[in-house]
């Protein structure tokens, strides 16, 4: 049986995994594209034998022809296809973040509960990875002693040349380790917080003595020079401090 899949959003990501879908995996054909680029859409679909092109997401859900929806659009996009999906009672795979707010978020599970089964799966890879397998192995049979604090750095070489926002620094990126801590401690995240580095050359506003005591008190004992892109995962109950 061959799953014919339906790509929304065929940019960077869309088409790498067009590629792993027609040249490393079995049992699947990208048989249907639509981009909000249509010279893109028509031009990644030329290179896909009888691939039809189509102007929304929403009329590639409606395909018969597409047994299955990837989502690599746009973030704000993703809420409407991944609905349409469900609606369609569609098998979706979409790209993080699953949506971009939070009420958006729960609007899809929502649908997929009133639905009646699982449709939905994001795009969290490191669940799969061998390196990660080794770590929560390791975790999971107390080789390393009960884990008090987990520290994730992003070491990309470079961002999209669009621009990269705080915002997307969240919903693209720290996502991943808001997931994988879940998973590798067994246990939900309860509180999470931020550090931003100050622009350089910036002066911080003057603060009275008492102010500048209590900031004291509650910096002592903290690392310092956080970078924006380290994240920094204590677990909720094993911090004594």
């Amino acid at each position: 049986m061959t799953v014919r899949v339906g790509v929304i959003g065929t940019g960077m990501i869309g088409q790498d995994h067009i590629r792993r879908i027609t040249q490393v995996l079995s049992g699947g054909a990208v048989v249907a594209v639509t981009d909000v680029d249509a010279g893109r859409a028509e031009s990644v679909a030329s290179g896909l034998p009888g691939a039809k092109v189509h102007p929304t997401g929403r009329d590639l859900i409606g395909d018969g022809g597409v047994d299955a929806v990837l989502v690599t659009s746009w973030g704000p996009t993703h809420e409407e296809h991944v609905l349409a999906a469900i609606e369609a009672g569609k098998p979706v795979f979409c790209e993080k973040p699953l949506a971009t707010t939070k009420e958006a978020c729960l609007r899809i599970i929502d649908a997929e509960m009133a639905y009646g089964r699982r449709l939905v799966q994001v795009g969290f890879m490191r669940r799969y990875d061998a390196g990660y397998h080794a770590l929560k192995a390791a975790l999971d049979e107390g080789r390393i002693g009960a884990p008090l604090m987990m520290h994730c750095a992003h070491r990309n070489p470079s961002v999209p040349p669009y621009g990269f926002t705080t915002e997307g620094m969240i919903t693209d990126s720290a996502v991943h380790e808001i997931d994988l801590v879940q998973w590798l401690f067994g246990e939900e995240v309860v509180a999470t917080s931020i550090l931003k580095p100050q622009q350089q050359g910036r002066r911080r506003p003057a603060r009275s003595a008492d102010r500048a005591a209590r900031d004291g008190q509650r910096c002592a004992g903290r690392r310092r020079g956080v970078r924006q892109r380290d994240v920094w995962l204590r677990h909720p109950w094993r911090d004594r401090r």
